[in-house]
Protein backbone atom coordinates (compact mmCIF):
# COMPACT_ATOMS: atom_id res chain seq x y z
CA UNK A 1 0.00 0.00 0.00
CA UNK A 2 1.22 3.64 -0.86
CA UNK A 3 2.02 5.57 2.26
CA UNK A 4 -0.30 7.78 1.06
CA UNK A 5 -3.56 5.34 1.39
CA UNK A 6 -2.17 5.03 4.96
CA UNK A 7 -2.26 8.61 5.94
CA UNK A 8 -5.29 8.79 4.14
CA UNK A 9 -6.83 6.36 6.14
CA UNK A 10 -5.42 7.06 9.70
CA UNK A 11 -6.38 11.06 9.13
CA UNK A 12 -9.99 9.46 8.21
CA UNK A 13 -10.01 7.55 11.78
CA UNK A 14 -8.71 10.45 13.82
CA UNK A 15 -11.25 12.71 11.88
CA UNK A 16 -14.01 10.15 12.93
CA UNK A 17 -12.75 10.32 16.47
CA UNK A 18 -12.63 13.99 16.85
CA UNK A 19 -16.32 14.04 15.53
CA UNK A 20 -17.44 11.77 18.25
CA UNK A 21 -15.72 13.40 20.86
CA UNK A 22 -17.74 16.88 19.18
CA UNK A 23 -20.79 15.05 19.48
CA UNK A 24 -20.46 13.34 22.93
CA UNK A 25 -19.25 17.09 24.52
CA UNK A 26 -22.34 18.84 23.13
CA UNK A 27 -25.06 16.41 23.30
CA UNK A 28 -24.26 14.65 26.26
CA UNK A 29 -24.91 16.07 29.81
CA UNK A 30 -22.24 17.60 31.62
CA UNK A 31 -23.00 15.59 35.00
CA UNK A 32 -23.98 12.68 35.31
CA UNK A 33 -25.24 10.60 38.16
CA UNK A 34 -23.19 7.06 37.77
CA UNK A 35 -19.87 9.47 37.60
CA UNK A 36 -18.46 11.23 40.13
CA UNK A 37 -17.81 15.08 40.99
CA UNK A 38 -16.91 16.37 37.29
CA UNK A 39 -16.27 13.66 35.63
CA UNK A 40 -18.94 13.08 33.37
CA UNK A 41 -19.20 11.18 29.78
CA UNK A 42 -16.42 14.11 28.31
CA UNK A 43 -14.16 12.85 30.24
CA UNK A 44 -13.71 9.42 29.36
CA UNK A 45 -14.99 10.16 25.49
CA UNK A 46 -10.82 10.78 24.49
CA UNK A 47 -11.29 6.47 24.59
CA UNK A 48 -12.51 7.02 20.89
CA UNK A 49 -10.34 9.69 19.72
CA UNK A 50 -7.57 7.66 20.48
CA UNK A 51 -8.60 4.06 20.40
CA UNK A 52 -9.77 4.02 16.92
CA UNK A 53 -7.07 5.08 15.62
CA UNK A 54 -4.57 3.15 17.20
CA UNK A 55 -6.72 -0.27 16.95
CA UNK A 56 -6.80 0.45 12.68
CA UNK A 57 -3.03 0.92 12.55
CA UNK A 58 -2.27 -1.90 14.76
CA UNK A 59 -4.47 -4.04 12.59
CA UNK A 60 -3.55 -2.90 9.43
CA UNK A 61 0.12 -3.68 10.54
CA UNK A 62 -0.72 -6.96 11.78
CA UNK A 63 -2.47 -7.59 8.19
CA UNK A 64 0.74 -6.80 6.27
CA UNK A 65 2.95 -8.61 8.40
CA UNK A 66 0.97 -11.63 8.01
CA UNK A 67 0.32 -11.13 4.09
CA UNK A 68 3.70 -10.01 2.53
CA UNK A 69 3.39 -11.26 -0.48
CA UNK A 70 0.17 -8.55 -1.59
CA UNK A 71 2.80 -5.37 -1.40
CA UNK A 72 5.32 -7.64 -3.07
CA UNK A 73 2.66 -8.55 -5.63
CA UNK A 74 1.72 -5.26 -6.64
CA UNK A 75 5.52 -4.15 -6.62
CA UNK A 76 6.26 -7.13 -9.34
CA UNK A 77 3.85 -5.79 -11.29
CA UNK A 78 4.32 -2.25 -11.75
CA UNK A 79 8.10 -3.86 -12.76
CA UNK A 80 6.91 -5.54 -16.03
CA UNK A 81 6.21 -3.92 -19.23
CA UNK A 82 3.15 -3.48 -20.88
CA UNK A 83 3.70 -6.99 -22.42
CA UNK A 84 4.83 -8.90 -20.09
CA UNK A 85 1.68 -7.99 -17.51
CA UNK A 86 -0.99 -9.14 -20.93
CA UNK A 87 1.64 -12.17 -21.57
CA UNK A 88 1.20 -12.78 -17.36
CA UNK A 89 -2.64 -12.01 -17.63
CA UNK A 90 -3.38 -14.80 -20.56
CA UNK A 91 -0.73 -16.84 -18.38
CA UNK A 92 -3.12 -16.64 -15.55
CA UNK A 93 -6.31 -17.61 -16.93
CA UNK A 94 -5.08 -20.71 -19.18
CA UNK A 95 -4.84 -24.56 -17.87
CA UNK A 96 -1.80 -26.36 -17.01
CA UNK A 97 -2.15 -28.00 -20.51
CA UNK A 98 -2.73 -24.94 -22.33
CA UNK A 99 -0.20 -22.94 -20.36
CA UNK A 100 2.70 -25.97 -20.87
CA UNK A 101 1.42 -25.38 -25.17
CA UNK A 102 2.18 -21.43 -24.94
CA UNK A 103 5.18 -21.32 -23.51
CA UNK A 104 6.84 -24.44 -25.54
CA UNK A 105 5.90 -21.85 -28.57
CA UNK A 106 7.05 -18.70 -26.95
CA UNK A 107 10.26 -20.20 -26.01
CA UNK A 108 10.81 -21.88 -29.64
CA UNK A 109 9.73 -18.09 -31.54
CA UNK A 110 6.25 -18.60 -31.77
CA UNK A 111 5.68 -21.11 -34.40
CA UNK A 112 5.86 -24.79 -34.48
CA UNK A 113 4.30 -27.63 -36.32
CA UNK A 114 1.37 -29.39 -34.51
CA UNK A 115 3.35 -32.68 -34.66
CA UNK A 116 6.08 -31.23 -32.77
CA UNK A 117 3.96 -29.75 -30.23
CA UNK A 118 2.71 -33.43 -29.41
CA UNK A 119 5.75 -34.71 -29.60
CA UNK A 120 7.42 -32.13 -26.87
CA UNK A 121 4.55 -31.99 -24.91
CA UNK A 122 4.06 -35.74 -24.78
CA UNK A 123 0.28 -35.09 -25.18
CA UNK A 124 -1.39 -37.25 -27.66
CA UNK A 125 -2.28 -36.43 -31.15
CA UNK A 126 -5.68 -35.92 -30.03
CA UNK A 127 -5.28 -34.03 -26.58
CA UNK A 128 -2.94 -31.72 -28.79
CA UNK A 129 -5.89 -31.32 -31.30
CA UNK A 130 -7.89 -30.11 -28.08
CA UNK A 131 -5.52 -27.87 -26.53
CA UNK A 132 -4.99 -26.11 -30.09
CA UNK A 133 -8.40 -25.78 -31.11
CA UNK A 134 -9.33 -24.64 -27.71
CA UNK A 135 -7.01 -21.78 -27.82
CA UNK A 136 -7.22 -21.37 -31.67
CA UNK A 137 -10.72 -20.72 -30.55
CA UNK A 138 -9.54 -17.95 -27.74
CA UNK A 139 -7.44 -16.05 -30.46
CA UNK A 140 -4.24 -17.21 -28.83
CA UNK A 141 -3.01 -19.45 -31.50
CA UNK A 142 -3.90 -19.33 -35.06
CA UNK A 143 -3.23 -22.44 -37.01
CA UNK A 144 -2.22 -22.81 -41.11
CA UNK A 145 -2.40 -26.14 -42.95
CA UNK A 146 1.12 -27.13 -43.56
CA UNK A 147 1.32 -30.90 -45.58
CA UNK A 148 -0.10 -33.25 -43.41
CA UNK A 149 -0.03 -31.66 -40.18
CA UNK A 150 -0.64 -27.69 -39.03
CA UNK A 151 1.29 -24.98 -38.52
CA UNK A 152 0.40 -23.30 -35.20
CA UNK A 153 1.52 -19.88 -34.51
CA UNK A 154 1.04 -18.02 -31.27
CA UNK A 155 -0.91 -14.54 -31.84
CA UNK A 156 1.30 -11.43 -32.79
CA UNK A 157 -0.05 -9.87 -29.59
CA UNK A 158 1.09 -12.26 -27.22
CA UNK A 159 5.14 -12.02 -28.90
Amino acid sequence: MRVGTLAFLLLLSLLVGALAYIMIYFYVPKESPVMQHGMGPQFIVWIPMVMVPVTFMIGLLAYLALFPEIEQKFVAEKALSREQQSREAVLRVLKDDEKKVVELLMNVGGTMLQSEIGRKTGFSRVKTHRILYRLSARGVVTAKKYYNTYQISVAEWLL
